[in-house]
C-alpha cells in the first residue's frame, strides 16, 4: 500500500516535492490560538483550493469540537490528503479510526532528551512502541506517517534504526523534524541527502521549526538535498517562534526555480490575512510575501534602478502574489523619483528643478516622519515655481 501510495505522490507532486499543511495542528498550537469549529472548517477548504497535497487537520484524541472538526473535514471531499496527528499510543490512534481517518499520523519521541526527560523511556521501548502501533495501522488498513519528533538531534543510529522501521513496516512517509530549530541549511541538506540515500522505499518530509531564523532555508535546503515532502504552516505560525513558512518555500521553488507549481498566492494572501484576523495577529507589513509593503520603495538608488526595470530590485513581480508597486518619495529620495512623479502628473522638470525640490520633499518628510503623497509633492512644486 505505501510503495503504491509513494508513487501516486510522485505523479502527482508540485515542482517535485509535495506539500504538507500543518496550520490546523501545529499552527494551532502558537500559545493564545484558538480555531474554533467553524474557522478550522473554512481554513480546511482554503487550504484545499490554494493546492496543499496534504492537510493535518488536529489531534481527534483532544476531543469536544477539534475531534469533530477534524471529522468533518475528512468528510468533506477535499482533493487534498486529510491527516489526523497522533501520539505514538493506543488511544490516540483508536480515536482517529473511530472518526473514519484514513490517512493517519504518528509521532513518537526519538532523541535521547526527549527520551530521558519527556517520557522517561529507552530506546528499546520506543522501537516496540512504534512496530506495535504501525502494525495495528496495518491491520486496519489506514495509510500512515511516522515523525521522529527531535530528529536532528536524535543520535544518528537510533534515527536511522527508526526510520527503518517505518519503512519495513509500511509507513508511506517518515517526518524528519527539527524540533527546536537547531539546525542550518548545510547540516539539513547534508543530514536528508545521507537519508535519501539510505532509505529508498519511504518518501523523507523535513518539518523545521524557526527558532533560529532558518525554517525556510532549512525546508528549502531539505527539498534541494531531495526531500519528498514539505511541512510547514500558513505564514509560518506555530509554537515558539513558528513553523517553516510554507508562501516562502513556495514562492522560492516557483519564483527563482521557475518550478511548475500549482499554489495561489493571491488565495494564500487572503487565508493569511483572515488567520491574522482569528489569531489577532497581525501580518507585519514588511512580511516575505504576505507584507503590504513589500513593493514599496523610497530609496533614491532602488527608485531609481525600479523606473528604468523593476529587476533591478524585485525579485519577482508584485502581481504574482496580488499586491502593486508604490514608489514613495521622503528622506532617502533621489532626484529620479521627483521627476518621475511630476512627470506622471504632465509637468516636466530639469535636474536643477528636482534637486531643490527634492530638498524641501526631504526637509518636509523629516517633519512630518512619513512619506509625502503626489499633492504634498505638487505643493512644493508650486511654492518654489511661485
Amino acid at each position: 500500500m505505501a510503495q503504491n501510495l509513494m508513487k501516486k505522490l510522485k505523479d502527482k507532486k508540485y515542482g517535485n516535492f509535495s506539500i504538507n499543511d500543518t496550520t490546523l495542528r501545529d499552527g494551532e498550537q502558537t500559545a493564545g490560538v484558538i480555531f474554533s469549529y467553524n474557522e478550522k472548517i473554512i481554513i480546511a477548504k482554503m487550504l484545499d483550493e490554494i493546492g496543499v497535497n496534504e492537510i493535518e487537520a488536529g489531534i481527534p484524541i483532544m476531543g469536544g469540537e477539534e475531534k469533530d472538526a477534524v471529522k468533518t473535514i475528512n468528510s468533506s471531499g477535499l482533493n487534498a490528503k486529510v491527516i489526523s496527528w497522533n501520539r505514538a499510543n493506543i488511544d490516540d490512534v483508536k480515536t482517529s479510526l473511530d472518526i473514519g481517518m484514513r490517512y493517519i499520523h504518528i509521532s513518537i519521541p526519538i532523541s535521547d532528551i526527549h527520551m530521558q526527560y519527556k517520557i522517561n523511556k529507552d530506546f528499546d521501548y520506543v522501537k516496540k512502541t512504534l512496530i506495535n502501533i504501525c502494525r495495528i495501522l496495518v491491520k486496519e488498513q489506514v495509510i500512515f506517517s511516522v515523525g521522529g519528533e527531535d530528529s536532528s538531534r536524535a543520535e544518528k543510529d537510533n534515527l536511522y534504526e527508526i526510520i527503518n522501521i517505518a519503512e519495513g513496516e509500511g509507513a508511506y512517509k517518515y517526518r524528519y523534524s527539527d524540533t527546536v530549530g537547531i539546525l542550518n541549511p548545510l547540516e539539513i541538506y547534508k543530514n536528508i541527502k545521507l537519508i535519501k540515500s539510505k532509505f529508498k522505499q519511504i518518501a523523507i518530509e523535513i518539518h523545521a521549526h524557526n527558532d533560529l531564523g532558518m525554517a525556510t532555508g532549512n525546508s528549502v535546503a531539505a527539498l534541494e538535498a531531495g526531500a519528498d515532502f514539505v511541512s510547514g504552516s500558513i505564514a509560518g505560525i506555530g509554537e515558539r517562534t513558528g513553523n517553516c513558512a510554507l508562501e516562502e518555500v513556495i514562492a522560492y521553488f516557483k519564483f527563482i526555480e521557475k518550478r511548475e507549481i500549482n499554489f495561489d498566492f493571491k488565495k494564500i494572501k487572503k487565508l493569511a490575512e483572515i488567520i491574522a484576523k482569528i489569531t489577532k495577529r497581525p501580518i507585519p507589513v514588511n512580511k516575505p510575501i504576505l507584507g503590504r509593503n513589500i513593493f514599496h520603495h523610497e530609496a533614491g538608488i532602488h527608485t531609481d534602478g525600479i523606473i528604468k526595470n523593476p529587476i533591478n530590485y524585485e525579485p519577482y513581480q508584485p502581481e504574482e502574489v496580488g499586491l502593486k508597486r508604490k514608489l514613495l518619495a521622503g528622506k532617502h529620495s533621489g532626484t529620479s523619483i521627483i521627476k518621475f512623479k511630476l512627470k506622471k502628473m504632465g509637468i516636466a522638470i530639469t535636474e536643477t528643478e528636482a534637486k531643490e525640490i527634492l530638498s524641501a520633499v526631504r526637509q518636509k518628510s523629516i517633519d512630518i516622519k512619513r512619506n509625502l503623497n503626489d499633492k504634498e509633492i505638487m505643493d512644493i512644486y508650486f511654492n518654489i515655481k511661485h
